[in-house]
């Protein structure tokens, strides 16, 4: 008999899903709505538990009369890759790549936040993207991380994405076998 499937295991699976498709060049269309579907549950688990999420901090962010979940996130994509009862002959404009990495890197960081442990392709992505995006974070925050980005992430800014792709894949391979970080308890395995 296998376990429950609990918001928590379903928001990880799909999560984890995402960015193995994403590292893997995969169609943006699977890897967005499995992040955008992972993100909405963690979201909710993190409000209920009143965790200071970046989400929340996104918000802070956002135009007055906007909202993350409804205006950033569903719309236009995710609402228009589940429904097609309200326009059939609609079209969105192609999803860029950095929307996508962004949806993962927001519901990456939240699931960290709320349970304080993650599966290896969450922390390997939380270094890969600020790795590329160092100018996103605070001068503070940085330096706390800088030297693991640079370790694991050497000039990647300077590579073309499919060798950022290929470097990301790379890395986690190699750390899926790091018996150390198996044992630390912020290492969570696949639920």
């Amino acid at each position: 008999m296998t376990a429950p499937l609990t918001k928590r295991v379903v928001a990880q699976r799909q999560l984890v899903a995402a960015i193995r498709l994403l590292y893997d060049d995969a169609d943006l269309v699977p890897v967005y709505s499995l992040a955008a579907n992972a993100w909405e549950i963690i979201d909710t688990l993190a409000t209920r538990a009143s965790v200071d999420s970046i989400s929340d901090q996104t918000r802070e962010h956002i135009p007055s009369g906007k909202d993350l979940k409804y205006d950033y996130i569903n719309s236009p994509y995710r609402n228009f890759f589940k429904h097609a009862n309200r326009d059939p002959d609609a079209a969105v404009p192609p999803l860029k790549d950095g929307n996508v990495e962004s949806i993962v890197f927001l519901a990456v960081e939240d699931y960290l936040r709320l349970f304080r442990m993650s599966p290896v392709e969450f922390q390997v992505y939380q270094l890969w993207y600020l790795a590329k995006n160092e100018e996103k974070l605070s001068t503070d925050a940085m330096a706390r991380v800088l030297d693991d980005i640079r370790k694991a992430f050497p000039s990647i800014r300077n590579l073309a994405r499919g060798e950022q792709l290929s470097m990301a894949r790379s890395v986690l391979a190699s750390v899926q076998t790091d018996a150390n970080l198996k044992k630390d308890p912020r290492t969570e395995g696949y639920l």
